[in-house]
């Protein structure tokens, strides 16, 4: 139970891992070309009847090599009231979070994330309404990924993937304070909707835990010679209806 906590609390820091560009690894002045939208739609479902558990909207912004993503996550009541928001700015050069912010309402889960000192980030955690927060610090490499920025890197590594490489990884999980070795990898071919999709597997490094874990797949098409990602299939801990531990499906669309 742990280890899927783990990879739904991944999951809830990714769920606009978006589009990927071109085969291979962008330049420095092509970084925005990784997320080249403004907005971001996508739709939470639930794995087995495909009814709508909840929706949201992520918004980008760039400004001096960073990019900002607003996200929030709605009920489906006729009030469309907010279950969680979350807040990341990072560093495109590098791959480092300058903040994030997270807020699940429901729960009143909270993590404060900010690098005052790099590559030092101070890192501050609450797990329920009325908690004392927990503080730690943790210090970046140049492995750390977190679930906001795992998406760059897998256009990073796009290349790899698609020669059938395995790149891994440091994941970082703010809610655990803890670093957990991942990899991506090119899993299979599968049609949706009358066109392939590539799926692209996120999962522990090691085989003995791998085999312990859901899966968690990414499906890209590929239009204009472009993989645009269309939906996404595992775990998540976005509480609905108090339940934390649902295997979903969501769905994206875009606008520029």
């Amino acid at each position: 139970m742990f280890l899927k906590k783990i990879i739904g609390t991944t999951v809830v820091l990714i769920v606009a891992a978006q589009q990927a560009t071109a085969l291979g690894q962008p330049t420095a002045s092509n970084h925005e070309s990784e997320l080249p939208f403004k907005k971001i739609m996508f739709r939470v479902l639930d794995l087995k009847t495909n009814n709508e558990l909840a929706n949201g909207i992520e918004t980008i912004a760039y400004k001096n090599g960073s990019i900002t993503k607003n996200t929030e996550y709605y009920a489906t009541d006729k009030n469309r009231s907010i279950i969680q928001t979350e807040l990341a700015t990072t560093n495109l050069a590098n791959l480092t979070i300058n903040e994030y912010w997270f807020k699940n309402n429901q729960t009143g889960e909270q993590v404060e994330l900010a690098m005052s000192n790099p590559p030092v980030a101070l890192v501050s955690y609450t797990q329920k309404k009325d908690d004392k927060p927990q503080k730690s610090e943790y210090r970046w490499t140049d492995r750390t990924i977190i679930g906001k920025t795992l998406h760059h890197f897998i256009v990073r590594n796009w290349k790899s993937l698609s020669a059938g490489k395995s790149p891994d990884f440091d994941l970082y999980v703010p809610m655990k304070r803890d670093q957990f070795k991942f990899r991506v990898r090119k899993d299979r071919d599968v049609q949706i909707k009358d066109q392939t999709t590539h799926v692209v597997s996120l999962e522990p490094a090691n085989w003995a835990i791998r085999a312990l874990v859901p899966r968690m797949d990414f499906f890209y098409a590929v239009k204009n010679g472009v993989p645009v990602l269309v939906r996404y299939e595992g775990a998540t801990t976005v509480a609905i209806n108090g339940d934390d531990k649902r295997e979903v499906a969501i769905e994206f669309s875009y606008e520029s």
